[in-house]
């Protein structure tokens, strides 16, 4: 009986963990546009379906500049938006938020593990 009640506790804290880390990770970037109303045209062009890839000047439509995002994120503990990289490099959005994929934070090239928010 006791070996029954170790299994159950431990499948109960695995499957825990398992939805902390799920709920953890954001769904990508072109879903929670979606999520919004946004349809794809409004990054991708084209009325009925993408005719390009999105680039950065696409986000500024809704985003305004890398100066109002930066702002946006300004109490975050690192500024993803406002560093010694943006400052210095003439970056796309692109280049860190891949729409469909997984983000890629250049940070982290240097900076692995670097936390942004609290």
């Amino acid at each position: 009986m006791l070996k029954k009640i170790i299994c159950f506790s431990t499948i109960v804290v695995l499957l825990g963990i398992g939805i902390v880390v799920s709920q953890d990770k954001k769904a990508p970037l072109a879903d929670r546009h979606k999520d919004r109303g946004l349809p794809c045209s409004v990054c991708h062009g084209g009325e009925d379906a993408p005719t390009t890839a999105a680039s950065g000047k696409s986000c500024l439509i809704c985003h305004n500049s890398l100066a109002a995002v930066a702002d946006r994120t300004k109490g975050f503990v690192s500024n993803p938006h406002k560093n010694h990289l943006t400052e210095a490099n003439d970056l796309e959005c692109t280049q860190c938020h891949k729409g469909h994929k997984e983000d890629t934070i250049l940070c982290h090239r240097c900076h692995a593990g670097m936390k942004f928010k609290n």
